[in-house]
């Protein structure tokens, strides 16, 4: 059976009306069969789509990790949510996680049918060497979340089910997104696309920092201090180099191109709502301050002010929209990873420097290390303050021993600290490697 993308259903019946037809007469001259897509005419738009269904598929298994962690908290009606604020995140059976993870596996299969298809483009011609490094660099941006994220992952291609890889593989889903990566600079470096090459070298230095933290989480977190980040440095201080200010790489949201649930739950919705350890609240739950004072100023923390102005579309005192951009990377990143290998290597007057150069970015007093702030603490706090909802704080919280005063002492995360989000009820039911059928006959 040849699979197929239709026109909606809207569209059909237009036609229909329009010609007065039965239905079943109509041959909608919009469908496009599967085929279509291997077309060269069909190169950009294949790797645009995979744009689309990645982005939708972060955003919407980035809301259980996050309300799992200490960054957003649960206030609305549907209890599953609650359950995540209370650490159980292993949950296969959980709606929310389950309601996620069919959108996380069109990412995965859309992003890498997208460099299979290209690849063959650009191996036949060389016109299309953009658009492959481009599906390296989507399909590696969606492999590093998955790898961030997921506890386990099966890798299923459309009828053929692909089995469970199993936790302690889950560092090669890091190890292929890397690999997609620098295959995306390379192609961007050939082909002298500046500007490409800095977004690939950014997700690339997300990636490999987070490959060094999967090993700290795996098989069971530890609490620990600064980690060598030594495989991210160069794409750091490239960045770093490259781009000044306070640069990001983010994923755009709108309603003509990809929705993000994401958003809407937080921002329209009030299904879940930024933590109380950070903002505070009104009776309608709407935020009306900031909670989190930064521990050198003793005031509001600035750098969370200017983050949740950005998520909110300008002021954090409003209620928001569902198209707030997510971000991927910035030098902000790239900064505290540099300040944190030099803190793991006792530099510590580099690793102030960093600091201060984030600091300085929206305006916050110099750290002055030795003070009465330790810098371990505040290696910490700026790493808070500034990747707020970029999918990072929940492995940040396992490595360094920190529990959510919502964590349930019989939680998955209490009792396994390192747990991340498992292969859902959706998946089992439907995977004959799961189900308890078998594959055969």
């Amino acid at each position: 059976m040849k699979n197929r993308i239709k026109a909606p259903a809207i569209a059909v019946a237009a036609v229909v009306a329009l010609s007065g037809c039965n239905l079943l007469d109509v041959t909608n001259p919009n469908s496009l069969v599967e085929e279509s897509i291997m077309l060269e005419a069909a190169a950009n738009g294949v790797v645009n789509g995979s744009l689309n269904r990645i982005s939708n598929g972060i955003s919407d298994v980035w809301e259980g990790y996050l309300v799992t962690s200490d960054e957003l908290y649960w206030i609305g009606s549907r209890d599953a949510w609650g359950q995540l604020d209370q650490g159980y995140v292993g949950n296969p059976e959980n709606e929310f996680l389950d309601g996620a993870f069919p959108s996380l596996g069109q990412g995965v299969w859309m992003a890498q049918n997208a460099v299979d298809i290209l690849s063959e483009h650009a191996g036949n011609n060389s016109a299309f060497a953009k658009d492959l490094a481009r599906a390296q660099l989507y399909n590696g941006m969606m492999l590093m979340v998955t790898g961030e994220v997921q506890e386990d992952m099966t890798f299923s291609n459309k009828m053929d089910d692909g089995a469970p890889i199993g936790p302690a593989a889950m560092s090669g889903v890091l190890d292929r997104a890397i690999s997609n990566l620098d295959a995306a600079v390379s192609g961007f470096q050939a082909l002298g696309e500046t500007d490409l090459v800095i977004n690939a070298r950014a997700v690339r230095a997300r990636a490999t920092m987070s490959r060094t933290i999967w090993n700290v989480l795996n098989p069971n977190a530890t609490a620990g201090g600064a980690l060598t980040f030594a495989s991210s440095l160069a794409d750091a201080n490239f960045v770093i180099g490259a781009t000044g200010g306070d640069w990001q790489f983010n994923l755009e949201f709108s309603s003509s191109w990809s929705s993000c649930n994401m958003c809407g739950n937080i921002n329209e919705r009030k299904e879940n709502q930024v933590d109380l350890s950070l903002v505070t609240v009104d009776a309608s739950n709407d935020i009306n301050g900031i909670a989190m004072n930064d521990p050198v100023s003793g005031v509001a923390d600035l750098a969370l002010i200017n983050r949740l102005n950005q998520w909110k579309g300008g002021n954090y005192l409003t209620s928001g929209n569902q198209y707030a951009p997510l971000t991927i990377t910035s030098e902000r990143l790239m900064r505290l990873i540099v300040a944190e290998d030099a803190l793991a290597n006792g530099n510590v007057a580099a690793f102030e420097a960093q600091i201060d150069a984030i600091r300085a970015l929206d305006g916050e007093v110099e750290f002055n290390s030795g003070g009465a702030v330790s810098d371990t603490a505040m290696l910490m706090h700026t790493r808070r303050m500034n990747l707020v909802l970029m999918g990072l704080r929940l492995a940040d919280m396992y490595r360094w021993g920190i529990t959510d005063p919502m964590w349930h002492s019989a939680s998955d995360a209490i009792l396994t600290p390192g747990h991340m989000l498992p292969i859902t009820i959706v998946e089992i039911r439907a995977n004959c490697n799961l189900n308890g059928q078998g594959c055969t006959g």
